[in-house]
């Protein structure tokens, strides 16, 4: 269950690190479960957390780990 939660949420943030024009583009999911990792995002974080939330939570994280990110994809 916990695999179809991490994808669930890795996909998510893959749809809204798309559209944000800082990225622009999809990154791998590896890559997303990874910078969630290191950031202490767990997938029910993103899951059960309204949809704003979690664009707010993404443009301060990327601004902080911006670099490791697109170098992903």
């Amino acid at each position: 269950m916990q695999c179809i939660k991490t994808y669930a949420a890795t996909t998510i943030i893959a749809n809204y690190l798309e559209i944000m024009p800082e990225i622009g583009r999809k990154l791998p999911h590896a890559e997303i479960a990874d910078w969630m990792a290191q950031n202490d995002i767990e997938p029910e974080d993103v899951l059960f957390t309204e949809p704003q939330a979690i664009k707010t939570m993404l443009a301060r994280l990327i601004d902080h780990s911006r670099p490791r990110l697109p170098s992903a994809a």
